[in-house]
């Protein structure tokens, strides 16, 4: 069990024409064979253990040594595990005279089984020795005794952690000579093998070319991953082994790990469009008859996009409130009087809604901790004060869109699990598929087909972050921390993933069902009073999600013939969301003297004159006219190109505008045609609430529309055959969107 950190992560992907092994029908574990291991604690990596034999119809034949007791074997990364000898040596007390009774132990927590016990037997048998040891290329823990190994075919050095034999000879050997808990086994074991009498007299081998066992450390390059109806095979010995050890450093379980994603039928990636998971449905839960109680903590660490949907979202999911605890901790100043807004319209001036079991916002004079190690460790602390059965951390740069996401994440029952959440058109997500020798980012050989969801299932991955769901009972027992001295506070993900590997506690992403994504953090200006509306080339996804009309896309399957036409040549599509209207309005009447005064003189044309002269702001005085030329791109053309056939837009708007009509300002627009071929007109307050009247009546055709929901445009060509105008207000204030397309 060397622990050298070298190792080659490059898994040759040439296929053996090789047939996995299926599970029985029944339990096919023989009379005469049992298995032993040693694990203080049921924790995941010994769930994935007992899973593995359970598949092939062994988990009978185990007895697991040390359950619930005191570890006494010392510290496992040193020299040590002298325990698992003597709890070895007093359980074969009643097997050391069953003379065909064959005995198999393993270690565990880094251990999967890839077949069943009769091969196993059978390639035991085929030894001719009496007892098999493991064996590796690195000697650990005495390389002093390097000579005095025999030279045998393959790996020369003895690995302790998989061991098969008959019950006489491994009586035999645990009676070699007495040591201490804390003496290391693998040196007892060595010198055993070493002893040159003793191994010839009871017939002791090694399995130096991994015909029954298979060692990770420092040999995952000999590794064909088969997949499929394959199974996996050491191509430098051209064997099959049947049981698969991750002894050594970390990178070493990890490795394990990313295998026992697949095997033993765990997930077949050549199957399907994105792989077959036979284990996703296999240890679900149903949530919803007797509802956990939940804490969810939002944790809001700096300006964020499109903040008010993060919180909106939240309150939407779907758990009963009496059920759920909700804390708000916001460190961005800039958001306390939004957040404030937002909190008193869900939480204090909804009666018709169920309360929360409990509900608090902290805000930046509240926290008291600063640090972020210390702030998530509190956080997550909560869940033992309220009594809740699952935690979930929420960061804002996460963007819901499934409901459903708590209930689905809580089915899987996993210690830490997550779901995929990917910043849209990038491989950047809240997940890592393998983790360096600092405990950062490596890309794992299977990562973009899981980022970009080729392969769907439950992944068990070194770092998950963003939105994490735990176990109360995980979080109760201490395993999973923030706090972390081996890493700075702002990297507190880092630190919790580290802290979870060290205590085998399992992290997990599924991606079988997008519940979201996450959004760009960087670049978010202070420029304006509504900064998302500037978002569309940052984060183009949540933009569409909160400015562009739900109903947008339904249209996109329209005919021609079925777009509403209140006029001839004149369509209706609805465009961008009451969200959006309100936003360009309140940012406008947000910048004193914006609007124009409706003159003919107008010192932002070219010309300086205006034929027709509206109260009005370009969006050029705004620096939103990139931004409208992508709504007019990415949203209007398409409509475009379905409603005015033949016709392919260039893209262009030299004027893109906001127009304010006022009872007591400009009230109506005399005749024109508009400097376009066609024109977009956009309704961005509600007539009958905001303002009566008005509305755009075409002269030629004899037709008026006058009322328009929010958000619904407009278009019509604009020169020659549709010439218009503005009917007057009677009352209050009409806002419309125009834009001048392909002038």
């Amino acid at each position: 069990m060397a622990f050298k950190l070298t190792i080659c992560c490059l898994i040759v992907e040439l296929a053996f024409s090789l047939i996995e092994v299926h599970p029985p029908d029944q339990d096919s574990s023989p009379k005469n064979f049992i298995i032993f291991t040693v694990a203080s604690e049921n924790n995941d990596a010994y769930q994935r253990y007992v899973r593995s034999l359970r598949h092939f119809g062994m988990d009978n034949s185990l007895i697991t040594l040390g359950m619930n007791q005191e570890w006494k074997g010392g510290d496992m990364r040193k020299a040590g595990g002298g325990y698992k000898v003597n709890l070895l040596k007093e359980a074969m007390k009643e097997y050391k005279d069953e003379q065909d009774l064959i005995v198999m132990f393993t270690d565990s927590y880094d251990v999967i089984f890839l077949t069943d016990i009769n091969e196993i037997l059978d390639k035991f048998y085929k030894t001719g020795a009496n007892f098999v040891i493991s064996a590796e290329d690195w000697i650990w823990p005495d390389r002093s005794l390097k000579s005095q190994y025999p030279k045998i075919e393959g790996k020369q050095y003895l690995c302790s952690g998989l061991m098969i034999g008959y019950a006489e000879t491994f009586w035999e050997i645990l009676n070699y000579k007495e040591i201490s808990n804390t003496y290391d086994d693998q040196l007892y074991y060595t010198h055993v093998y070493l002893d040159s009498d003793f191994r010839t007299k009871h017939k002791l081998q090694l399995d130096g070319t991994t015909e029954l066992f298979h060692n990770l450390h420092g040999t995952l390059e000999e590794l064909n991953m088969g997949y499929g109806n394959q199974r996996i095979s050491n191509l430098k010995y051209g064997t099959m082994p049947a049981v698969l050890h991750g002894n050594g450093p970390m990178h070493v379980k990890l490795d394990l790990n990313r295998i026992s994603n697949y095997y033993p039928h765990v997930f077949n990636p050549t199957a399907g469009e994105f792989g077959e998971c036979y284990t996703c449905n296999e240890d679900r839960i149903d949530v919803t008859e007797n509802p956990p109680v939940i804490l969810t903590n939002l944790y809001v660490k700096e300006r964020t996009p499109f903040i008010d949907y993060f919180i909106n979202k939240t309150f939407e999911l779907n758990h009963p409130r009496s059920r759920w605890h909700l804390r708000i901790y916001n460190l961005a100043p800039s958001h306390t009087s939004h957040l404030q807004e937002l909190i008193n319209f869900h939480v204090y001036d909804d009666n018709n809604s169920e309360k929360f079991a409990s509900f608090e916002l902290f805000q930046p004079e509240d926290i008291q901790v600063k640090e972020l190690q210390a702030l998530y460790e509190y956080g997550m602390g909560e869940c033992t004060q309220v009594k809740c059965d699952w935690y979930f951390g929420l960061d804002s740069e996460i963007t819901i869109t499934d409901n459903d996401v708590l209930s689905d994440l809580m089915s899987y029952n996993k210690s830490v699990i997550t779901t995929q959440l990917t910043i849209p058109g990038q491989y950047w997500s809240n997940f890592w598929g393998g983790v360096n020798s600092d405990g950062f980012y490596k890309r794992s050989d299977d990562y973009f087909d899981m980022v970009l969801r080729k392969r769907r299932s439950v992944f068990n991955v070194p770092y998950v972050s963003s939105l994490v769901a735990i176990r109360s009972d995980v979080i109760q027992s201490k395993k999973v921390a923030y706090l972390n001295e081996r890493f700075s506070d702002s990297n507190y993900d880092v630190a919790f993933a580290d802290n979870a590997r060290r205590n085998n506690v399992f992290m997990y992403v599924v991606n079988t069902k997008q519940h979201g994504h996450l959004k760009k953090m960087e670049n978010y200006t202070a420029l304006h009073t509504n900064n998302d509306l500037w978002q569309i080339f940052v984060n183009p996804t949540d933009w569409k999600l909160n400015y562009i009309h739900k109903d947008y896309s339904k249209f996109l399957e329209f005919k021609r013939y079925q777009f509403p036409s209140p006029c001839p040549d004149v369509f209706m599509f609805p465009l961008v969301t009451e969200k959006f209207a309100w936003h360009i309005v309140h940012e406008l009447e947000s910048i004193p003297n914006i609007f124009s005064s409706g003159q003919n003189q107008d010192t932002r044309l070219a010309g300086g004159y205006e034929n027709v002269p509206t109260v009005d702001v370009h969006f050029t005085q705004i620096n939103f006219q990139q931004e409208w030329l992508k709504v007019l791109r990415d949203y209007i053309m398409p409509v475009q190109r379905r409603v005015f056939e033949g016709y392919r837009a260039d893209g262009r708007a030299l004027l893109s505008f906001v127009v304010k009509y006022h009872e007591a300002g400009q009230r109506l627009l005399k005749p024109h045609h508009d400097h376009s071929t066609f024109t977009t007109n956009t309704a961005l307050n509600h007539r009958g609430v905001d303002f009566e009247g008005g509305g755009s009546f075409f002269i030629r055709q004899n037709c008026l529309v006058g009322d328009a929901p929010v958000g619904w445009t407009l278009i019509h060509p604009g020169r020659l055959t549709h010439y218009h105008e503005g009917r007057e207000i009677s009352r209050g204030t009409r806002y419309i969107l125009v834009s001048f397309n392909d002038p």
